[in-house]
């Protein structure tokens, strides 16, 4: 009797890459809608195209904004501007129940003691805030507004180039899209945006009138 001689095999059974998997109708589905949720309740980013929020945002920035993130006072938020079209990008300075105003700064110069106004300051609640963020010469003003429970005053932080509150009044937290949290384009200027910025109370301002 013939015996035939063999080998074993001793490699290791061929393993499927998962690039190279099918991808069934199911899968995409799937996947697609995944990237759909996520971007519809969780992030987006906006691309920032005007100078209202100079110098904390330049024209061409790309910033991330989480959608599910709550908003604070101070925060950067994407505004849906329903009653004027398009979004905004904003921050929220009046929070819901807050009693906001804003009267230009004033100071006296010259051996004739001439009168210079010039800015706004902002009083939440009839305290006066520096704004450390904030510029702009031509003088601002915003009557005593005592905001509902669901609204909020958001201003621009280039307030001579800025259309906001001031203007089309408190927006709703509905219309607030999402926070924006970071800078993510161009490349030269990543960065957290400082979400949680500290803005101080200030014994130094005008008397609103």
């Amino acid at each position: 009797m013939r015996m035939e001689a063999y080998e074993q095999d001793t490699r290791e059974p061929h393993r499927r890459s998962l690039l190279g998997a099918r991808v069934t109708p199911a899968i995409l589905l799937l996947v697609v809608g995944l990237i759909a949720v996520f971007r519809l309740w969780i992030v987006e980013t906006a691309y920032v195209e005007g100078r209202s929020m100079l110098d904390t945002l330049q024209p061409g920035d790309r910033v991330l904004v989480l959608k599910m993130m709550k908003p604070k006072r101070f925060d950067i938020v994407l505004v849906q501007a329903a009653k004027r079209g398009g979004v905004d990008i904003k921050r929220i300075v009046g929070m819901p129940g807050d009693a906001i105003s804003m009267v230009p700064h004033t100071r006296t110069l010259g051996p004739f003691y001439a009168r210079f106004v010039y800015g706004g300051q902002v009083y939440i609640d009839g305290i006066p805030y520096d704004e450390s963020y904030a510029t702009g010469m031509a003088p601002s003003s915003v009557p005593p507004l005592k905001l509902l429970e669901n609204q909020y005053f958001v201003l621009g932080d280039n307030r001579d180039e800025s259309t906001d509150s001031r203007r089309y009044g408190p927006v709703s937290a509905e219309d607030i899209r999402g926070v924006a949290v970071a800078v993510v384009y161009p490349f030269d200027r990543i960065g957290w945006l400082g979400q949680n910025v500290q803005v101080t109370p200030t014994t130094t301002a005008s008397i609103p009138h």
